[in-house]
């Protein structure tokens, strides 16, 4: 039997539409920024926001220290609650107006209350600082420091009316101040700050931003000898420089209006066509170990098909606080695309003892992508670049149906961010909770392929800007006197539009150019085509016209059509055509057998 296969001539014709792309600038460092709710009189602490920083030294090792500080807002003033995890606590004992409480164990919140960054303290910019004081401590106001901008420096003498409650947790008997009962497990202040401080009559309008920082002072032996170098939040942070300082922002966090025209929806998920997916969580897990007899802060569980989330007040619980993080590549995603939402969905299956458990309003992060999966540890986990939104999740009694209880977090801003930026979007899980037993277990991407549909997933929304360019021509070439059709389409979004094509050499003049919306002429002169018009948001607007091949020799016809938007914004896209296209031809191929 003889099989005959012939191959056809091939010819080297591309033809398509290229859009510009943006200059991507080398990053500037990041801004930490938490939004912070606004609350009752009486803060239910659980429902505020959190922000965290610092190390955890195993026991044995004084330093360095962690914090977690939740923070929201009342009709009467600003509220801070800090949680200090620290080995060896050491306090001031009979201080005065003179003591340096900077020496001992003591907190310090910078404000930047006109969030004019400067660089230098400013009468807008304040600092207070609460020293930690259990017994013996006489009057409250010895153990607080206030401080207010001059313009070049701090006024220490500056005075405003401010409380503020401290208390520690020990293994056992305090002593105190000796720390030879055990380790000690840490501290805590509430700090209330009332707007008069401020000059303020009520809280700040929603939206309204100011400048934050934070600085922990530690002693872990009578000092001066046991003083360690402070730590701060944000690591940019330098006291006397405002434009270092990260932000609070006072309500809730929110994605803002996206226009675009919906093109697509992706959805990103381990399993998927590009669904790159890493997480892992840090912490001590379900048993509060971290899954091992050692340290739980310095663990890895990058290959756990499971993800917890975990906090309380209780300091001295402190192995029972936990996060995750999630990594999600977006190249699915075309790159000229605007992103609309994305929402990022968990399934839970479990909880701590469901006998006692509570909900937990579980935040969702945007951080930054300095992890690896199998090495990243509590310790080395990156910081929180800004709170995106929060969850309730509820408590599960005995056993979830398969595949889990979905949760979802809209993750639109850090998506459209990190899809700018041409960077994977990288996502965090932490909770403000209170209560004991209130970890929350999720599914992770490495749960078995049966139960596929419980690992986290990304589902992105995008589509093209407001403002945007096609260009395509059919056929992608031909020989002389071959008719070439270009079919332009304008995205508009309710503004005048202004498209100029200039025909390439090699091509005659256009037949019957049409336009569905708006008007199309040619400049003969200018051998150039001119389309105005006015489309609506929802409505696309198409520009149509065919042009012979003049041109004889083997030529690349290339032409770029260009947008101006009455608001300035420019856009181009481009074909390109072979004329005369050279042809390759292969040989007939018998095969026998």
């Amino acid at each position: 039997m003889v099989k005959r296969i012939a191959w056809r001539w091939l010819a080297l014709i591309t033809a398509g539409f290229a859009a510009v792309s943006p200059v991507l600038a080398d990053p500037l460092p990041p801004v930490r920024r938490l939004y912070i709710p606004h609350l009752a009189t009486e803060v239910p602490w659980e429902r505020s926001a959190v922000l965290w920083f610092g190390e955890v030294g195993p026991p044995g090792r004084p330093a360095p220290n962690y914090v977690d500080l939740r923070a929201a807002y009342t009709d009467e003033g600003l509220r801070l609650y800090v949680n200090v995890e620290d080995y060896a606590v050491w306090y001031a004992e009979g201080a005065t107006a003179s003591t340096d409480l900077s020496a001992y164990d003591a907190v310090a919140v910078y404000l930047d209350t006109m969030h004019d960054r400067a660089d230098l303290p400013q009468p807008d910019d304040y600092r207070f600082l609460s020293a930690l004081c259990i017994y013996g401590c006489g009057d409250r106001s010895a153990y607080r420091r206030q401080a207010r901008g001059t313009g070049s420096g701090w006024d220490t003498g500056w005075t405003g009316g401010w409380s503020d409650a401290t208390w520690a947790s020990w293994w056992c008997d305090p002593g105190p101040n000796d720390n030879g009962c055990g380790i000690d497990f840490g501290w805590w202040t509430v700090i209330t700050l009332p707007w008069s401080l401020f000059g303020l009559q009520a809280p700040p309008p929603a939206g309204t931003t100011w400048g934050l920082g934070v600085r922990l002072y530690d002693a872990d032996d009578h000092p001066p000898g046991g003083i360690v170098p402070p730590e701060a939040w944000p690591e940019t942070f330098d006291d006397g420089r405002p434009a270092s300082w990260g932000e609070i922002v006072f309500g809730a966090p929110s994605a803002g209006p996206r226009r675009g025209h919906l093109q697509g929806v992706t959805t990103l998920r381990r399993g998927l066509p590009g669904g790159y997916v890493l997480d892992a969580w840090v912490g001590g897990g379900a048993d509060c170990s971290g899954g091992h007899e050692g340290d739980p802060y310095h663990d890895n569980h990058g290959g756990d098909d499971a993800l917890y989330v975990e906090s309380q007040s209780l300091i001295s619980d402190f192995p029972c606080f936990s996060r995750s993080y999630l990594r999600f590549g977006l190249d699915a995603i075309p790159e000229e695309a605007v992103i609309l939402s994305a929402t990022l969905t968990l399934h839970q299956w479990g909880n701590a003892d469901w006998r006692e458990a509570q909900p937990s309003l579980v935040w969702l992060y945007a951080t930054e992508d300095t992890w690896r999966e199998y090495g990243l540890t509590w310790n080395n986990a990156p910081p929180a670049r800004e709170n995106l939104d929060a969850t309730w999740v509820g408590v599960i009694e005995g056993t979830a149906p398969w595949p889990g209880i979905p949760y979802r977090w809209d993750a639109t801003r850090a998506v459209a961010e990190a899809h700018e930026a041409r960077q994977p979007v990288n996502l965090a899980l932490y909770t403000a909770d209170t209560n004991m037993h209130s970890s929350k277990y999720f599914l992770a991407s490495e749960t078995g392929s049966w139960n596929a549909e419980g690992r986290p997933v990304l589902t992105v929304t995008w589509g093209l800007p407001p403002i945007w360019l096609r260009k395509a021509v059919v056929p992608g070439g031909g020989d002389t006197g071959t008719l070439l059709t270009y079919a332009l389409t304008v995205f508009g979004d309710d503004q005048p539009l202004t498209v100029t094509d200039r025909l390439p050499e090699g091509v005659g003049a256009p037949i019957s150019p049409t336009a569905d919306l708006g008007t199309v002429q040619y400049d003969a002169a200018a051998r150039r085509l001119v389309w105005r018009g006015t489309p609506p948001f929802d409505v696309q607007a198409h520009i149509t016209y065919s042009v012979p091949i003049l041109v004889t020799a083997c030529t690349v016809l290339s032409s770029t059509a260009s947008l101006t938007a009455a608001d300035g914004t420019l856009r181009s896209a481009s074909a390109i055509a072979i004329a005369n296209p050279l042809r390759l031809y292969l040989p007939i191929i018998l095969q026998r057998w």
